[in-house]
């Protein structure tokens, strides 16, 4: 027998704030890696595919996606801005497109309880089906394909 799933009265404001928390956490972690790890992979596959391959002279021409990656890592531990820029931007761009919106009300409607002595209130009537045609036009003919 599966339990009934809690109401939004049930839930304190302390769970709310822990699950709001918890989505925060991961949401954010999503972000961040898809910036450590997802992006740099596209950026040197764009170059590469722009640009040729890979590589300073000294490593060799055609040094690969780890050389990248490493250079890549080694530029975050220097500080060096182009890569933190990679690397938190995508996390920085979702967190500044969620604080354009915040405030920005859904077509979710809040059910507001009715009062015991108010009756609810009435159904609207369902759309017709077929819409009446205008007086002295005739019906459509549809012309007939084949033989008698």
């Amino acid at each position: 027998m599966n339990a009934a799933a809690p109401h939004d009265d049930d839930v304190s404001d302390e769970q709310r704030r822990t699950h709001r928390l918890r989505f925060e956490l991961i949401f954010g972690s999503l972000w961040l890696a898809l910036g450590l790890f997802l992006l740099p992979a596209l950026i040197y596959w764009v170059g590469t595919a722009a640009l040729g391959p890979y590589g300073a002279p000294t490593q060799g021409a055609g040094a690969g996606l780890s050389a990248f990656y490493s250079d890549f890592f080694a530029d975050l531990a220097d500080g060096a801005g182009r890569a933190w820029t990679i690397a938190v931007g995508p996390l920085l761009l979702i967190y500044a497109m969620r604080a354009i919106f915040i405030g920005v009300k859904t077509d979710k409607v809040e059910r507001q309880p009715l009062d015991e002595d108010e009756p609810p209130p009435p159904r609207r009537a369902p759309a017709p089906k077929e819409a009446k045609r205008p007086a002295g036009r005739p019906a459509r003919v549809e012309p007939r394909m084949g033989s008698d």
